[in-house]
């Protein structure tokens, strides 16, 4: 086989393995790298993220100490305090019941003992009652010492028209030590849409061929 259709073909295998391996999400989340300050002022919780914190012991805040991206990230902390939480949220709009959506971004701790637990969730909502219809299951894995990705795919239910996003620290359950921090950034939030990356990624293999 002549070396040229040779390189074609494995580049034409690794687009193709990309596309089936790596969803395309419209991301529909404001501030999605934490650019600019989180609120503590209460809802609407549209257009920007909340924090929320259980007092002394445990914040919620901007920070510029280790970004994926950017010039700044999330931190959440619990420094020493049982029965504690922190986190943020944000309501995302006008879903469609029935369509799947994909929730994801990078977390990452500096703590050497990691004591406390991770709550990661898409609360489903009726924005006209003002009530939640469902949940999906926390994502509870621990941020390791450096970035990694989490990822939340879920249907979005009968009657639901809004997600409310959540990413929380809690200290109810965890290690002998109840603390812990949490660096969180570049957060998507959208309608999981494998058609984009396969339309750019056939538009790439074409592309070798002509």
């Amino acid at each position: 086989m002549p070396r040229t259709s040779l390189a074609r073909l494995t580049a034409t295998a690794i687009l193709l393995s990309m596309a089936a391996a790596t969803p395309a999400v419209a991301n529909d989340v404001a501030n999605s790298g934490f650019e600019d300050p989180i609120t503590f002022d209460g809802p609407p919780y549209v257009g920007f993220w909340e924090g929320f914190t259980g007092g002394a012991g445990s914040d919620a805040a901007n920070s510029g100490v280790l970004p994926h991206s950017g010039a700044q990230h999330l931190l959440l902390d619990i420094i020493d305090s049982p029965n504690n939480f922190c986190g943020v949220l944000q309501d995302i709009p006008a879903l469609t019941a029935g369509e799947v959506y994909l929730l994801r971004g990078w977390h990452m701790t500096p703590s050497t003992t990691f004591g406390v637990g991770v709550e990661i969730r898409i609360e489903w909502r009726d924005s006209v009652s003002n009530t939640e219809i469902s949940r999906t299951p926390n994502i509870t894995t621990e941020p390791s010492d450096t970035y990694t990705q989490f990822s939340l795919s879920a249907e979005a239910p009968t009657g639901a028209d809004t997600a409310r996003i959540v990413y929380a620290l809690q200290s109810f359950s965890g290690g002998a030590v109840r603390s812990g921090t949490a660096y969180v950034d570049d957060v998507e939030f959208g309608l999981e849409n494998q058609s984009t990356v396969e339309s750019a990624t056939w538009g790439s293999v074409k592309s070798l061929y002509r």
